[in-house]
């Protein structure tokens, strides 16, 4: 991971405005469920189980009869049986299967435009056009070249026997296979192949689907289901990709269709806030975690169209364990290591922007109140013998929208969402008790926007095992706070974006030789596997002369009248929050971490002097070249002090 600083200095400049008495106030929420046609997604949040977590599950759509191949052709759904060939149209309600003719002792069928392929049981490559009285035609082809065949983007692929994979375009009678070279592994024990306009999927022998992107320089195989014994029960023997939806036949003969399993709550929400010339944008997504490359590329973009600085755009995350993986874990399982380029851009990134923009258009005139509560949803899991450090404060921020009975929250508190993690739940894709909490407020209180933003939770997790349990404390005293006399926010707004550089001394390669030849060799180990993946990837710092020298700390402020919002980046523990409180007794001042970017742990001196999981085995996982020096938190913590932001 590189740690360029990429927010630049710049922008520590205030962004003012004259005082009004006055808001204007927009919100919106965008959803950011992932599409069906990205098939299946990693989840994040955890290094376990070391099998992944995954968000495929199957959708019984009724029997069919004992199935030789299946393929697709323009959305529908083609089977080989008894050798007769087959046809369905599955976004049909009643999808019924229609007989276009013969296929006689075919194993392998694949479409693409009018025409269907097929590989025959004596490894011949036939082809037939559906529509002209499917009359099949041998094709001037090696033989024997494998067992199995998908077509994607004018291009025919098959794999041999030890798993190679080959490709062949579709032009001509005589088809000229080539080996894929840029696939660095390969599968031998595929039993069916199936491809949507950019990807292939490959089922294998022993109930796992991968998926690769044959293409791109490096592909490989990478993971994307198997049958975990929770969602995936099923026995599939088949699978096709029609309408950018993966199919499967199970060996029991059942058709199945494939979704992600979720919860249909993981959104971008947005808070636009004006006053005179002046307006920030406070985001919150159910996310994981966002790089600052990723957030300085958005935070570009509205400053170019809507003129509100970087600065001004504060983007939080949710920090839910149960959303697909949205930054580079490259210590992790292969299959964890990149988030998938479709859903980062085309649905994470527009689903902010998207917010963004809603509420920028939304704005209308508003008084705004603070309130503070307190609950008990969370621990200090790290170091329990301090129970002084668990900031247990809900602040609310309640916007009552002028010349209206119309209102929108918003809520902060610090506690992880990791919760829960048993049996269907774990692979279930959800903004956790954040989204628990968010929808039982707006039921109650009638309001169609409430905005969640995450504290310094980096060592809080919720004492309860269940984000209804957690969800729904918080919402309680969330609207406990909305029932009491609140504070009102007025005056001008500024907003300042700093960064604290912190000098970090990397390992040696004596030191990460030695560490590596510790953990070679433990498979199955995960924590063991993890280790020999950052030293590779120290190596590989070292080899291209990029290894970082210091681990920037942004912190985001946003002055609205009487009310500061303080974000740090990172994983921040709670002695950040607790102490930026302590700075200035007399204000309203709301601390959140997971802002901007949250590339690793931001521990204090009693983290790392205690050697807890924050202060030392955390930043393997996140790919740094070393934990950070024991006086970071003084040094951080002296500079925010001496902003006076």
């Amino acid at each position: 991971m590189k740690l360029k600083l990429l927010l630049p200095l710049l922008f520590i400049m205030p962004y003012l405005t004259n005082a009004q008495s006055f808001y204007l106030v927009g919100t919106s929420q965008v959803s950011i469920e992932p599409a069906q046609s990205l098939i299946s997604l990693n989840m994040t949040g955890y290094g376990f189980p070391r099998d992944g977590r995954f968000t495929l599950q199957w959708e019984k759509r009724g029997a069919v009869p004992e199935v030789n191949a299946m393929g697709s052709l323009n959305g529908k759904l083609y089977i080989v049986t008894s050798g007769d060939l087959l046809v369905m149209n599955p976004t049909k309600n009643s999808p019924v299967w229609e007989k276009v003719g013969k296929a006689e002792n075919i194993r392998s069928i694949a479409g693409f435009r009018d025409v269907l392929f097929a590989i025959n049981n004596q490894g011949k490559l036939l082809r037939t056009k559906v529509n002209r009285g499917n009359l099949w035609e041998a094709l001037e082809s090696e033989e024997n070249l494998g067992t199995v065949i998908a077509a994607t983007k004018n291009k025919l692929y098959a794999t041999k026997a030890d798993g190679s994979l080959y490709y062949a375009d579709f032009y001509g009678n005589r088809v000229e296979w080539r080996k894929v070279e840029t696939l660095t592994n390969i599968l031998n024990n595929i039993v069916c192949l199936a491809a949507n306009e950019q990807k292939l999927y490959a089922l294998t022998n022993d109930d796992v689907i991968y998926q690769c992107t044959p293409g791109r320089a490096d592909s490989k195989w990478l993971k994307i289901a198997y049958r975990n014994g929770e969602t995936i029960k099923e026995d599939i023997k088949q699978i096709a990709v029609a309408g950018e939806r993966l199919f499967g036949i199970s060996k029991d003969n059942i058709l199945y269709q494939g979704e992600h399993r979720t919860e249909g709550n993981l959104s971008s929400r947005a808070m636009a806030i004006k006053n005179g010339q002046s307006t920030v944008v406070i985001v919150n997504v159910d996310i994981c975690g966002l790089t600052d490359a990723f957030t300085g590329l958005i935070k570009k973009e509205i400053s170019l169209k809507d003129h509100i600085p970087p600065q001004a755009v504060f983007i939080n995350c949710t920090h839910t364990h149960f959303a697909p993986v949205s930054q580079d874990c490259l210590t992790w399982q292969e299959h964890s290591q990149r988030p998938d380029s479709s859903f980062l851009y085309s649905t994470v990134k527009s689903g902010i922007i998207n917010s963004v923009e809603n509420a920028l258009k939304a704005m209308t005139p508003a008084e705004m109140f603070f309130g503070r509560g307190s609950t008990e949803i969370g621990f200090n899991r790290s170091l329990p013998d301090h129970t002084e450090l668990y900031d247990n404060a809900v602040d609310v921020i309640r916007v009552n929208y002028t010349g209206t009975n119309s209102a929108s929250y918003l809520f902060l508190t610090a506690c992880h969402p990791v919760f829960s993690t048993a049996g269907k739940l774990n692979y279930t894709l959800s903004a956790n008790y954040p989204g628990v909490s968010r929808k039982l407020i707006e039921e109650r209180t009638g309001t169609s926007n409430s905005l969640f933003i995450q504290g310094t939770a980096g060592d809080i997790d919720p004492k309860d095992n269940g984000e209804y349990i957690t969800g729904e404390k918080l919402s309680n005293e969330v609207i406990a706070v909305l029932g009491k006399p609140m504070t009102k926010i007025s005056g001008p707004i500024s907003c300042y974006l700093d960064t604290i550089d912190i000098p970090v001394k990397p390992w040696t390669k004596e030191e990460i030789t030695a560490y590596r030849a510790d953990n070679i060799g433990k498979v199955g180990d995960v924590y063991a596997e993890k280790n020999v993946k950052w030293c590779d990837l120290m190596f590989k710092y070292y080899r291209e002369g990029t290894m970082p020298q210091s681990m920037p700390v942004y912190i985001n402020t946003l002055n609205v009248g009487n009310w500061k919002l303080v974000g740090f980046s990172r994983e921040t523990t709670t002695g950040y929050g607790l102490t930026v409180k302590n700075f200035w007794p007399d204000k309203l001042i709301s601390v959140a971490g997971y802002t901007n970017d949250v590339s690793s742990y931001l521990p204090t001196h009693m983290h790392l002097e205690a050697g807890v999981y924050e202060g030392k085995d955390s930043y393997f996982w996140d790919g740094m070249p070393n934990a950070f020096p024991k006086d970071a938190d003084k040094t951080i913590l002296n500079k925010i002090k001496s902003l006076e932001r």
